[in-house]
């Protein structure tokens, strides 16, 4: 009996995740605001020879008075009309003539202080509570699930994680609601999936886990990246290794590629958000409202940016005849560079787009007020663009837009809805603006109570409890009825005032 010994060449195809330094960077820029953006493109141009910035022409002043706004009783202005449309093409690979990334100059709505834009010097960057209460505000829960789900956010540390147990999580919920743990852990599950994905962890297997369920079905290497962290989660500070693809059940290079993976997800989701006792930061808008034949056009804010630009000396030598600029390592950066264009005006083009829609749905706020603002969810805005929600928010967070009505918060335009009589919806921002109209008018000596502010809403055809109610005045910023009144002021009542209609 003779053994025979054969040797052949087999090809095999495997999927591998391939996360590229270009990609990671688009979605970097895809979340920076315009302060923190123009740093970021001012480091790129002090660590990159072949990059240029080219600092804005546009002085901001910042001494001056911010801009009034329609809400705060002045008149506003006409709406500019608007004079060009931006354009954001990404420079073509063989870019060497010094073209400068920058947008054409469309007109802009005037402060009455001059042309430009005020600096808001008051406004400080939202911290990880604001953003998720913000989130949650827009997440179709029950209230008896946004009492559990306020009580899990507000016991948060400052990287996301939850260090409180159960118990000291139900004792701080409404008693007469009667809280189970199993309830609380469905609602700290869906918090999980909120931006940043993976807050409201227990621990850091968790996670990473709940990172990776919020991944497509199809992402490379998510499966077995799931049952890594699932069945062997103390292993994964040793990397890849044969011993523990064994382990697994599966080869090497499969193990690769969910490593790959699971390096891409973030640890710690809530250290990138300042704490509430850091020094608020100036504020600058990232986006502006205009109108042009009837219909409001986003744009986007450029004139305080820096602009990048290929240095049009270095860029035509690297690949030429000369030796000494042919060198493998100005390559690399011109590569870079060119990336950097690139994903710029990736981003940029990615911002338009979702506020052009975001504008288009709420057309009515920027002639009626907060009164006239729609509903409008993460999710929905998610599903018309065919992005993810947390997407979205990301994109959203942080943003700020200038409109004829005032600089406003980007996230502003997003609204949860509420029922009314007739079978259709309204905001909870018309809501709010409604209250607040109410009790700014209110007679000092016989405040509003929160009974009957509901009523008023009631007869409005807005089925609303109570305590939403006074939930609503409480983000207003008003005091209960109680606090309110003022019993040696013996004035009348004045009649709430009237708001502009929609439009």
């Amino acid at each position: 009996m003779s053994l025979k010994t054969t040797t052949s060449l087999v090809q095999n195809t495997t999927t591998r995740l391939s996360l590229t330094p270009e990609l990671r960077q688009m979605m970097t820029l895809l979340t920076m605001p315009a302060l923190e953006l123009a740093q970021y493109l001012r480091t790129c141009a002090e660590t990159n020879v072949l990059l240029e910035v080219l600092e804005p022409e546009i002085e901001t002043d910042w001494d001056a008075e911010p801009e009034s706004s329609p809400d705060s009783g002045s008149e506003p202005g006409p709406p500019a009309e608007l004079s060009g449309e931006a354009n954001f093409e990404p420079e073509s690979a063989d870019t060497s003539d010094g073209t400068v990334f920058e947008a054409d100059e469309p007109s802009r709505p005037r402060s009455r202080t001059g042309e430009g834009f005020q600096a808001d010097r008051t406004a400080s960057r939202e911290t990880l509570l604001d953003y998720l209460l913000w989130q949650l505000d827009l997440t179709p829960l029950t209230a008896r699930e946004q009492s559990i789900a306020l009580a899990l956010v507000e016991g948060l540390d400052e990287d996301g994680y939850l260090t409180l147990s159960d118990t000291e999580l139900l004792a701080s919920v409404d008693p007469a609601l009667a809280v189970t743990p199993e309830e609380l852990q469905v609602v700290r599950h869906s918090i999980q999936q909120l931006d940043p994905v993976g807050v409201g962890a227990r621990s850091l297997p968790e996670c990473l886990f709940a990172q990776l369920i919020a991944l497509p079905p199809d992402t490379p290497g998510c499966d077995l990246a799931k049952r890594w962290i699932r069945e062997a989660p103390a292993s994964l500070a040793h990397g890849t290794s044969e011993a523990q693809a064994a382990r697994l059940g599966a080869n090497l290079t499969d193990l690769q590629c969910a490593w790959a993976l699971i390096r891409t997800l973030h640890p710690k989701p809530g250290s990138s958000y300042p704490h509430a006792s850091e020094t608020p930061a100036y504020v600058l808008p990232d986006l502006f409202v205009t109108q042009k034949k009837g219909r409001w056009i986003a744009q986007l804010e450029t004139r305080y940016l820096p602009r990048l630009r290929l240095d049009p000396l270095y860029s035509a030598w690297v690949g030429g005849s000369r030796p000494t600029l042919n060198h493998p390592g100005l390559r690399t950066q011109l590569r870079e560079a060119r990336g950097i264009i690139k994903n710029l005006s990736l981003r940029n083009e990615s911002l338009l787009r979702l506020a052009q829609a975001v504008v288009d749905h709420q057309a009515g706020y920027f002639t009626g007020g907060e009164t006239c603002l729609r509903p409008l969810s993460l999710r929905e805005m998610a599903g018309q663009l065919g992005l993810h929600e947390s997407t979205v928010s990301r994109t959203v967070q942080g943003k700020y837009i200038t409109t004829p009505r005032g600089t406003i918060p980007f996230r502003r335009l997003f609204s949860v809805s509420l029922e009314t009589r007739t079978g259709t919806t309204t905001s909870a921002a018309a809501v709010r603006a409604r209250l607040r109209a109410w009790i700014t008018a209110e007679d000092p000596v016989h405040p509003l109570t929160d009974d009957t502010l509901a009523q008023r809403l009631t007869q409005e055809g807005i089925m609303i409890a109570r305590r939403t109610v006074a939930k609503y005045r409480e983000v207003l910023g008003f005091p209960p009825f109680r606090e309110r009144a003022k019993p040696e002021l013996a004035t009348e009542s004045k009649p709430p005032e009237e708001t502009s209609p929609c439009s």
